[in-house]
């Protein structure tokens, strides 16, 4: 599979349920999310100033940029109310070859800040991102059971002892719009 087919796969609205667990702290979290994903174009002066920020990369070969924004509500401290969470990120491919690349991101998964992830594809259309950062290493798979329905699991470790800090897995359903609904 190629990262433009990936993505163009993966454009679209998602309702996503996500369980998360802390080895670290011990807890279990439930998230439940709206994800929209949108193919943005290579001009877009978000992407552009993305590539800015990272010059060392060659900008003529990105592909398929990508924006993902979230709304999520979570239990993840006891005896607390659903916590509410949204934002984004900007994801642009630079391909390698047809099945790996790096991925630009705007904001990492595992620590907020801007990050490079390698990127594969194993061979049932798997799409693996591996992200090192200051303190951990994030390991995030995604797959498609169906054309409306994908899977994403992670797991994050320290990146001085390798210990798993957390792993999380989602299943995320595609929302289909009715004929006469618009989109917002």
């Amino acid at each position: 599979m190629s990262i433009e087919d990936f993505i163009s796969q993966s454009e679209g609205e998602w309702e996503s349920m996500r369980s998360g667990h802390s080895l670290t702290f011990k807890q279990f979290e439930e998230i439940v999310s709206k994800i929209t994903i949108i193919i943005l174009s290579k001009g877009d002066r978000r992407v552009l100033e993305l590539i800015k920020n990272n010059s060392n990369q060659d900008s003529k070969k990105i592909t398929s940029p990508f924006l993902i924004r979230w709304k999520s509500q979570s239990n993840w401290e006891e005896n607390s109310s659903l916590k509410n969470n949204s934002g984004s990120c900007l994801l642009i491919p630079i391909p390698k070859s047809d099945n790996h690349g790096i991925m630009l991101r705007s904001m990492g998964y595992a620590e907020q800040i801007q990050a490079l992830s390698n990127y594969h594809f194993l061979s049932d259309g798997t799409l693996i991102l591996s992200t090192e950062y200051y303190s951990s290493i994030a390991e995030e798979r995604i797959w498609f059971l169906s054309k409306n329905v994908r899977c994403r699991s992670s797991v994050i470790r320290s990146i001085n002892s390798s210990a798993i800090l957390q792993t999380s897995h989602a299943s995320e359903v595609r929302r289909l719009l009715k004929k006469n609904e618009n989109r917002s």
